[in-house]
C-alpha cells in the first residue's frame, strides 16, 4: 500500500520535477553500462564538469552562484516501465528512493531521469533510502553524464559514444536530423575507440530510447554564451577579457583560441598592464567550458594580451 502510494506520488512529483528544471535532459541512448568502465574506456566516455555537481542551495550563495544552481539539477533515474527510482552514489551504487522525504531534505531542483531498461544493470545495488536522515549530498552523484562525438586522427568515421560503447554513424544525415555539429567531434587516439564495444550503426532510421546530449556542445553553448557578452559590454581586446568564478581568487584571461589562460602573479598582470580591477564575473560553468590554456607570467608577450577580438 505504501510503495503504491509513493509511486503515485512519485509520478506525481516527477511532473513537477521536470518543471523546475532548467537544464537539459541528459544520458546515453545505446545499450550499456549507463557509466564508462575504468581503463582507456573511460578515457572517452563524459563525465560532467565538477561545478555540475553544485546544484544544493545555500544561504551563503553569492549571487552568480545561486543563479548557476538553479539552473541545474539533481539526477535520480527510472528504467522504462519501472516504479523503482534511483539516487546514483559517488561509489557507484544505486540506491532506491523509498521516501518522499528524499524530494524535500535539500533545497535543490531535482530531474528524474527516463534510462532504457537494462540501464541500472551495471550498477551495485546499496541499500534503499528509507528516510532523509543523516543523508549527505556530497555522497551521490547530481549531475548528469553525457555522450561525446568522437573520431580518430587517421579515420574519418565519426563515433557516438556513451558509456562504454560506440556507434558509427554511417551517413551526415544523421548529424542534421538530431541537431548534431562537426564542430563538436572530438579527436582521440584509434587506441581509445578500439578499447570501446562496437555497438549497432546509427542512420537516419534509428530510435533513440533515451534523450542524447553531447558534452561538446554544451560546452561550445557555454563559451559562446560567455563570449557574446564579453562583446556586448565592449571587451574587444584580448586584455580586457579578464575573468573570475565567484568564490575563487583564481583570474583569467579569455583567449579567442577558445582557452583560458590563468594570470599566475600580480606581478605579471602589472609587468603586462593587466587592469585586474575590470574583471567580469562569471560562472564556473562558463568558465570550466574553456579549456586551460598557457599561464599568462612576466615572460608573456603583451602582443598576444592587443589582439582585438571580431
Amino acid at each position: 500500500m505504501l510503495k503504491k502510494l509513493f509511486t503515485k506520488s512519485v509520478s506525481v512529483l516527477t511532473a513537477f520535477a521536470v518543471t523546475l528544471t532548467f537544464i537539459p535532459n541528459t544520458l546515453q541512448a545505446q545499450n550499456g553500462p549507463m557509466y564508462g568502465n575504468a581503463g582507456a574506456a573511460a578515457s572517452v566516455t563524459s563525465a560532467s564538469t565538477s561545478s555540475e555537481e553544485s546544484v544544493v542551495a545555500s544561504s551563503e550563495d553569492t549571487p552568480l552562484v545561486r543563479y548557476a544552481k538553479m539552473k541545474r539539477a539533481w539526477v535520480v533515474y527510472r528504467e522504462i516501465d519501472a516504479s523503482e527510482i534511483y539516487a546514483i552514489t559517488t561509489d557507484m551504487e544505486k540506491r532506491e528512493i523509498q521516501t518522499l522525504d528524499f524530494f524535500t531534505a535539500f533545497n535543490t531542483n531535482y530531474h528524474v531521469k527516463i534510462v532504457k531498461q537494462g540501464r541500472l544493470e551495471g550498477l551495485e545495488t546499496g541499500d534503499p533510502i528509507t528516510s532523509a536522515d543523516g543523508l549527505d549530498p556530497e555522497d551521490f552523484r547530481k549531475a548528469p553524464w553525457r555522450c561525446r562525438l568522437v573520431k580518430s586522427e587517421d579515420d574519418p568515421a565519426v563515433y557516438l559514444v556513451c558509456g562504454s560503447k560506440r556507434r558509427v554513424i554511417i551517413r551526415e544525415g544523421v548529424f542534421h536530423r538530431y541537431g548534431w555539429e562537426f564542430r563538436d567531434v572530438e579527436t582521440v587516439t584509434e587506441d581509445e575507440i578500439n578499447a570501446l564495444e562496437e555497438d549497432t550503426t546509427l542512420d537516419e532510421s534509428t530510435v533513440f530510447e533515451e534523450d542524447v546530449e553531447i558534452d561538446t556542445t554544451v560546452k561550445r553553448r557555454l563559451r559562446e554564451r560567455l563570449t557574446e557578452r564579453l562583446q556586448l559590454q565592449n571587451r574587444t581586446q584580448v586584455r580586457d577579457r579578464i575573468v573570475k568564478a565567484e568564490n575563487s581568487a583564481d583570474v583569467y584571461v579569455i583567449s579567442p583560441d577558445g582557452t583560458r589562460r590563468h594570470i599566475e602573479s600580480m606581478e605579471a598582470a602589472n609587468q603586462l598592464n593587466l587592469n585586474l580591477r575590470n574583471l567580469a564575473e562569471v560562472s564556473e560553468d562558463e568558465l570550466e567550458a574553456f579549456e586551460e590554456g598557457e599561464p599568462i607570467t612576466t615572460d608573456s608577450a603583451t602582443t598576444d594580451l592587443d589582439v582585438v577580438v571580431e
